[in-house]
């Protein structure tokens, strides 16, 4: 994919952030205390990884790191995954916006459309696993020496 789609965006990560902020604390209110400089961070990284030249081996693992830290801060599985469907959803429209824009509906644009779902899904298992890890190590401390 041309560099241009993702520095495109990144370019608006600040705006994008805000939005998704808005979007999860409308839709899950359990997270309406998310603010943007965090969201802001893990898009870009996601950005760079799913779009530019970033291994996504680091955002992912960012991903499982928040989960853990989700858990271990008491929080439902299926809120935090909601929460992170819905800021996922700011970013795929954002994506697909933007991608119109530089790949008008062809060949291109739908691989970006593809990548985008595929990050998503990805993300989101990520989290949910360090959420689910941490939970069993909270749950079986037998797991937590390793």
């Amino acid at each position: 994919m041309k560099p241009d789609l993702e520095r495109f965006l990144t370019d608006r990560v600040d705006e994008i952030a805000a939005e998704i902020v808005q979007e999860i604390s409308a839709r899950v209110p359990g997270y309406a205390h998310v603010r943007a400089g965090a969201v802001g961070t893990l898009v870009r990284g996601a950005l760079a990884a799913y779009l530019g030249p970033r291994d996504k081996t680091s955002v992912l693992e960012a991903f499982r790191v928040l989960g853990a830290g989700e858990a271990r801060a008491g929080q439902d599985v299926r809120r935090f995954e909601s929460a992170l469907r819905a800021g996922a959803r700011v970013l795929v429209r954002r994506t697909a916006s933007a991608a119109a824009r530089f790949y008008p509906p062809n060949g291109e644009y739908i691989t970006v459309m593809e990548t985008a779902f595929s990050a998503e899904q990805e993300i989101v298992e990520a989290a949910v696993e360090g959420h689910h890890l941490a939970s069993l190590r909270a749950l079986h401390p037998l797991f937590s020496q390793n």
